[in-house]
């Protein structure tokens, strides 16, 4: 006689009807085993749903990286390994040792370099950052012509990096509005200065260059920061005012606190540029960065440029370069992400 068999999809036993039409169960003799059997076994249909929804979700991303750095930076890791023959060798980064204590064999000295990107770097997150806190949040609460203030923070945004650097190129040239302020006020100048601009001269060009980057970085995360304090309710503020607190108290125990996620965020951002960004060097030295205003980021730049234009023709230097940069750069971050998620708590607004 035949016996028809019904499989139940959630069980290991099979439910038998005979020519009788009697039930009767028979346990499936291959049991599933497996990465699956555990999964279904621990985890109901609905949580393995979840799982595989976030799963897709996390897929897109990971896919981003593997194709656009994984893929994308595999030559370059590689090339930093070879000669110019396709060879496996270590002098690219003999290259670029001599080139932090010395000079390379393009002159270059990235100590040099590395010393003023360092300067710059401090300068603008460690001085400039806490006054574009203190300097956004006075805005926020509204004092007189906080409107008139607050745009004027936020033109040089609305502008495009190479319109406002040529813009303050001039106006720091010998015959910008900078001179000619100088010498109205009777502020004496070099003559080298007085001839070329404040960038041409050595004194004077770092110095206008750190001056520039600090007025830069007051304005530049005003549209962030302003998002982020008004998101903290006045309801804490208002509580404040009635128990007496000062302005300072406002800002560093509940200010501060509420938008501690969005200066960790920026802050992060900050240490991922600290050796690649070129505090547009490039373009406000016409490509020379000389005068003692070059960047590492400048340099690494210039020697991609240079590749462009077939100027340089050994590959391996440059992708050196950017290896050990990226070799030091990933411990900064991620041990300043973790100290500054650990100097104070998230608060939720």
């Amino acid at each position: 006689m035949e016996e028809n068999k019904i499989t139940a999809q959630e069980s290991e036993e099979e439910i038998v009807l005979d020519s009788n039409c009697e039930i009767k169960k028979e346990t499936n003799s291959k049991k599933s085993s497996g990465f699956s059997a555990y999964i279904k076994k621990n985890y109901s249909q609905l949580e393995r749903k979840d799982f595989l929804f976030a799963y897709l979700l996390v897929l897109f991303p990971v896919a981003q990286f593997l194709v656009f750095w994984v893929y994308v930076n595999a030559s370059s890791i590689a090339l930093a390994f070879q000669n110019d023959l396709g060879g496996f060798t270590l002098n690219n980064f003999k290259t670029v040792y001599t080139a932090f204590v010395d000079k390379d064999m393009f002159g270059i000295n990235l100590g040099e370099s590395l010393r003023n990107s360092f300067i710059l770097w401090i300068i603008g997150e460690g001085i400039i950052f806490p006054v574009g806190l203190i300097t956004t949040y006075v805005l926020t609460r509204k004092i007189i012509g906080h409107y008139i203030f607050r745009l004027i923070y936020i033109i040089p945004s609305l502008m495009g990096a190479i319109i406002w650097t040529l813009l303050v190129r001039q106006m720091v040239d010998y015959s910008g509005p900078i001179m000619a302020i100088c010498n109205a006020m009777g502020i004496k100048v070099s003559d080298l200065a007085y001839r070329n601009g404040f960038l041409k001269d050595p004194n004077t060009a770092f110095p206008t260059l750190v001056i520039i980057r600090s007025i830069m970085g007051i304005v530049g995360n005003n549209a962030v920061l302003t998002g982020a304090y008004t998101r903290v309710p006045t309801e804490l503020f208002e509580s404040a005012e009635l128990d007496g607190a000062s302005f300072g108290t406002e800002l560093f125990a509940i200010a501060i606190p509420c938008i501690w996620s969005t200066i960790c965020t920026l802050l992060t951002f900050a240490l991922c540029s600290v050796f690649t960004c070129d505090y547009n060097v490039y373009l406000f030295t016409e490509g020379m960065g000389d005068n003692g205003t070059s960047t590492i980021g400048f340099q690494l730049f210039k020697l991609t440029y240079e590749l462009s234009k077939g100027t340089v023709k050994s590959y391996g230097y440059p992708a050196a370069l950017g290896l050990v940069l990226t070799v030091f750069t990933l411990p900064i971050v991620l041990v300043g992400k973790w100290a500054l998620e650990k100097m104070s708590e998230n608060v939720e607004v």
